[in-house]
């Protein structure tokens, strides 16, 4: 029989044997399987040898169970249960591929049965579970198990019964892949090697060093088992001795080497010896590493349960060697630590060292996987489509030819993973090496498990999650991925109506089309074969048989298109009534707005009504009711003494009630604006109210004048005051800022692109927002840098508490000062640039007398870093926020402190009564929201407590800015009171953030209760000590610009040819997407805001490449040495290096 002839037989038969399988024809299978069982083994009948041998595969895809059965049960066919085939897949495997449930419970329920058979691409049956149930049926199965052997081979070990031992461990290839010799007593601790030396019996030592017993294996405490083997026992030594030298440096079957061909890490426990330092040396820890390639350690083996010492990512590390040594040797983490390991042996050590270095590289490789996802997709899906068109090409099948090959070849048991338990599978965390996290950390092979055509069934709810096979867990300390710099884009979200979706339609409905057609065309060509009339019949037979099969290919492709059609009808079908669920979703809030804030319009409308009425009452003569002292003790006339108000002519209680409900909220505000009316001569603290910050040319005698008025204010400086002022002149601070300050942006109108807020960040909710990509269109032309250096634009304030000698009253203008910055956030709801790491931005003002410098000094998290300097006072501290998409509001939680040292002018008495010449302050900044998201109108609210603690003298005030609430008086608003060292109340203060603070001194039983004590209605004086209000803050006007940025925000990013030339590389003035959005031209700086990005990305991981960490140039972080909080302390050298004019080669990040 010629090869074409003896292959188109074999074809043939294949072709039979599939219809009468899938038929469930018992008997022509039977017919089928004894012809097939009288071929002779010669070279021509190799396809048909390798027919019959491969009989169990077809079955378990296509026939019944009840014929799969009958075949296996019937002993005359004598099938093999574990044969592989050209692929090295079991029935088994093709069972659990196609998904066929009770088929996979039979085979399992088989006693002869191997589900530990590797396939060519290494993955075990369990691992190609599409179906979560039949991965569980078979965890289930294999821990019964392996719980049953392991009970009989701890009964063969007590009773020394050495065949039943050899039968177990040898002769049993799937108990000898899953019991683990070396495994420890769960009880005790031990292995069986080291309870066998205790007992000092050599014949069962030297069996169990034969068949696998590992001589490095250490119990619960840390022991190995020659160092249990008494003085009188020497043959048991030498044989310890002996296997410890005949130990291989590494064994072709460990884990480590399945991993790496799996591609997932390997995992290893066992105690090493850790350097801890020079007084304790090297200490015994019990290491373990996981699936994840995180190394770990603890004291001891029993210590697991609690937390562990430390541990290691290997996916950002790196393991050192020195080749004089062959006990120790080093793994580098990522942050620069560093662990000196030792071990006992120097196979141990290469045990360890191998097992490393593997989880090392395939970490390296799933992390790179991971950020390149969509790639790797990609190129996975086309090589799936190239391997199965080779697969069907004869050339391929030629080279894949085979023996079948019996899974019966001796395993080692000393890497095995240890035993599992019907409690562990159930309860605890098992250790076998396919448990369910090895189904979901194992990455399935991409060409099909068999080449024979076989159509692996859909389950639509109960697929694996493949995202979560390529899973690292990286750790917050080791993550260093931008995600926010990923460039937004609407087509993220379903869209099923974009090209994208059409096109794919299309595709798939082309290519069914395309394969009916071929099939169509071959089936006419068979028909019209088959009605020739010179035909053979060897050939109509064959003929007949292949339009049969085409038959039933067409019917079986039919039936799957069919099937999808159904689940994608489904499909399709839950994502349009979830879109429906949405919008009626998003319109309901955004009634629900509506009604909220018409019903905030309507509050405020009554309590203007009732605020008119009080008024009116006032006016006639009429006051509330005498009450109790608790509750109201009158109104302080302008000397402070108490007035008293005469009684209410009231006909009865209840109206007396009444009018006192009408006159007197708990709820209002702390100060009322109209009767602060300056016409009233309501003291102001400075001149002029409105500072302003431009200046025209001026004359050479205005410039005369202004120097001469400099030198006599140089000469009234305290010592501590000059020596600051002579630095800051010194180091050339002001060179670059001779001109005046700008007025204006080069562009008159806000002209941005309109896209809707809500429309965008819907997606978003819960997301942080520092890792939120927005189109450049929400930023405005700022970065958070100059966000931070817009704190001190009222530094007038810390000038002003410097000439006060009172220091609570310098409280009251520290605590306005640091409640002033929240001015600047009104109707500024356009996001600002995110700093590049490593961005700074310096501004000075000679006509103010202070400097300012402040730098990106972390990425993740964002943290900026500031540090501003004038005669009379510091200011330092850290921006850092925790924000978060709630769906109503942008919150943001700031979690930086902030902190100011004050010079006064006659210095400070500290609490212990000592004279200094310096004070110190810190606060933390309150919360920030942003409301109002979906009705479109976006507004800024900042609400929280503010406690501003004088370190040095032990005053403090807890500034209170109260939350938006329903009425309108109570937005903005803020009150507080200033407590000395003992607790007394000196002064209060209130007002609103947005417009004006004011204060007051009052006495150390002031009324908290009741705020309208402040409401003075009699005419100010313009001394602070006599009780009658002053203001100490209003806000400067803000002009019209685009952004709707302040008017010293205007003047941050203004650049000149006089000052570039000192600006550091750095400098966000010279960021070049900032300037292009400054100056109107989106496109462009949407284009360089992505490249700039990019820079930073690509910075970053050159970084990782290199194992370097980023340092800050100018801060450094350090505890403080006052209040003993981390803080970023500004090192200085900035200013030094900008006067040498050596900042060029500070940074290219632009």
């Amino acid at each position: 029989m010629s090869d074409f002839s003896s292959q188109l037989n074999a074809s043939l038969f294949r072709l039979k044997l599939l219809d009468a399988l899938r038929a469930g024809d018992g008997s022509k299978v039977d017919s089928l399987i004894n012809h097939l069982n009288k071929v002779d083994s010669t070279v021509d009948t190799t396809e048909l040898i390798k027919l019959r041998e491969t009989i169990p595969h077809y079955a378990v895809q296509v026939a019944p169970l009840q014929l799969i059965q009958d075949l296996m049960e019937n002993r005359e066919y004598d099938l093999d249960l574990n044969a592989q085939d050209s692929d090295g897949n079991t029935p088994l495997h093709l069972a659990v591929s196609a998904s066929r449930y009770h088929v996979v419970k039979y085979l399992m329920s088989l006693p002869n049965i191997n589900d530990t058979v590797l396939n060519d691409e290494k993955n075990q049956p369990v691992e190609l579970a599409k179906d979560a149930n039949i991965a569980q049926l078979m965890q289930y199965e294999r821990a019964k198990f392996v719980e049953r052997s392991a009970t009989d081979l701890r009964r063969f070990f007590s009773q020394r019964d050495f065949d039943n031992l050899e039968n177990l461990l040898v002769n049993n290839p799937r108990a000898s892949e899953l019991l683990d010799i070396n495994g420890a007593d769960p009880q005790t601790g031990n292995t069986v090697l080291h309870e066998f030396i205790s007992k000092e019996d050599l014949q069962m030592c030297e069996w169990i060093l034969k068949h696998g017993g590992d001589p490095f294996k250490r119990d619960k405490r840390g022991k190995l088992p020659i160092d249990l083997v008494s003085s009188k026992s020497d043959p048991i030594r030498k044989l310890l001795k002996s296997a410890s030298e005949d130990q291989n440096m590494m064994d072709p079957t460990n884990a480590s080497v399945n991993a790496s061909a799996s591609g997932v890490s390997p995992t290893y426990k066992g105690y090493l010896r850790k350097w801890t330092n020079f007084a304790s040396g090297y200490k015994l820890r019990y290491f373990v590493l996981d699936e994840f390639g995180v190394l770990s350690y603890y004291t001891n083996q029993s210590d697991t349960n609690n937390a562990c010492r430390g541990s290691l990512n290997l996916g950002y590390a790196t393991l050192h060697l020195d080749s004089s040594e062959k006990l120790k040797f080093e793994i580098i983490g990522k942050n620069g630590i560093k662990w000196h390991l030792k071990a006992n042996h120097p196979v141990e050590t290469n045990r360890w060292v191998w097992t490393l270095q593997n989880s090392i590289t395939i970490s390296k490789d799933t992390i790179r996987r991971k950020n390149s996802r969509t790639a790797s997709k990609r190129l996975s899906t086309e090589g799936s489509v190239r391997s199965q068109q080779d697969e069907s090409s004869p050339v391929e099948e030629e080279k894949k030819k085979k023996l079948l090959h019996i899974p019966g070849r001796r395993r080692s048991h000393k890497k095995s993973p240890s035993q599992v338990s019907l409690n562990s599978f159930t309860g605890s965390e098992a250790e076998d090496n396919a448990s369910i996290n090895s189904v979901e950390h194992n990455p399935p092979a991409n060409k099909s498990p068999a080449s024979h055509g076989n159509l692996p069934q859909i389950s639509e709810k109960n697929l694996l999650n493949n995202e979560a096979r390529y899973s690292v867990d990286t750790g917050a300390e080791d993550f260093d991925y931008d995600l926010e710099d990923s460039v937004y884009s609407e087509a993220a979200s379903i869209n099923l109506e974009s090209p994208e979706s059409k096109a794919s339609t299309e595709q798939v409905a082309a290519t069914k089309g395309s394969i009916l057609i071929e099939v169509v065309s071959l089936e006419q060509l068979f028909e019209a074969l088959v009605s020739k009339s010179d035909t053979s019949l060897l050939e109509k037979e064959t003929l007949t048989v292949g339009l049969k099969t085409l038959n039933n290919i067409r019917s079986l492709i039919e039936l799957y298109s069919s099937s999808v059609q159904v689940r994608e009808a489904r499909l399709l079908k839950k994502i349009d009534r979830q879109q429906e669920v949405n919008k009626l979703w998003e319109s309901s809030i955004r009634q629900l707005e509506d009604e909220i804030q018409k019903h905030e319009q309507t509050l405020a409308q009554y309590e203007g009504k009732k605020y008119k009425l009080r008024k009116l009452l006032e006016s006639k003569g009429i006051s509330a009711p005498q009450v109790n002292n608790e509750i109201a003790s009158g109104v302080m006339n302008s000397r402070g003494t108490e007035a008293s108000s005469p009684p209410v002519q009231t006909e009865n209680e209840g109206e007396a009630q009444l009018l006192n409900e009408i006159l007197y909220d708990s709820d209002e505000e702390f100060f009322d604006a109209d009767d602060f009316d300056e016409g009233k001569g309501i003291e102001t603290t400075e001149p002029e109210a409105e500072q302003d910050y431009t200046h025209n040319s001026e004359s050479e005698e205005a410039a005369t004048e202004r120097a001469s008025s400099e030198k006599a204010e140089h000469s009234s400086l305290t010592r501590s005051q000059d020596a600051k002022s002579k630095v800051i002149e010194t180091e050339g601070s002001f060179l670059g800022y001779e001109l005046p300050p700008r007025q204006k942006l080069s562009m008159d109108k806000d002209n941005r692109p309109k896209v809707g807020l809500w429309g965008i960040v819907k997606s978003m909710v819960g997301q942080d927002m520092t890792k939120m990509s927005l189109p450049v269109s929400f930023n405005e032309c700022t970065s958070l840098l100059q966000r931070l250096a817009e704190d001190i634009e009222y530094n007038d304030l810390l000038t002003k508490a410097a000439s006060i000698d009172d220091s609570t009253l310098r409280m009251v203008y520290v605590a306005a000062f640091a409640a002033s910055e929240y001015s600047s956030t009104i109707d500024r709801i356009a996001k600002p640039f995110n700093p590049l790491l490593g961005e700074t931005f310096e501004y000075c003002r000679k006509d103010q007398g202070f400097r300012l410098i402040t730098e990106q000094v972390s990425h993740h998290p964002p943290i900026s870093a500031c540090h501003a300097e004038s005669a009379k006072w510091d200011y330092y501290g850290e921006n850092a926020v925790k924000s978060q998409f709630r769906g109503r509001s942008f919150d943001f939680q700031h979690l930086g402190k902030m902190f100011c040292a004050i010079r006064p002018d006659s210095g400070v008495i500290s609490k212990s009564g000592k004279k200094v010449d310096e004070e110190l302050y810190s606060w933390k900044k309150v919360n920030t929201s942003v409301v109002g998201i979906i009705i479109g109108n976006p507004t800024v609210d900042n609400f929280g407590v503010m406690e501003v603690r004088n370190h040095t003298t032990g005053d403090i005030i807890h500034v209170d800015l109260k939350q938006r609430g329903w009425k309108a008086s109570s937005a903005y608003q803020l009150s507080g009171v200033v407590h000395d060292k003992e607790g007394n109340t000196r002064w209060a203060i209130g007002g609103h953030w947005n417009s004006k603070i004011f204060a007051k001194k009052v006495s150390s039983d002031f009324n908290l209760k009741r705020k309208d004590l402040l409401v003075d209605s009699t005419d100010g004086t313009l001394d602070p000590e006599s009780g009658s209000k002053f203001l100490v803050w209003q806000v400067a006007p803000r002009p019209d610009v685009p952004f709707n940025l302040t008017s010293f925000a205007i003047t941050l990013n203004d650049i000149n040819d006089n000052l570039r030339p000192w600006l550091a590389p750095t400098d966000t003035r010279l960021r070049p997407d900032q300037r292009a959005m400054e100056d109107g031209r989106y496109d462009e700086a949407s284009a360089e805001k992505s490249r700039v990005e990019e820079k930073q990305r690509a910075a970053r991981k050159q970084r990782e490449m290199n194992r370097e960490t980023f340092k800050p140039q100018w801060f450094v972080k350090l505890t403080h040495p006052v209040t003993g909080d981390n803080y970023w302390h500004f090192s200085g050298e900035y200013w030094m290096k900008r006067k040498q004019k050596s900042l060029a080669g500070s940074g290219d990040i632009f």
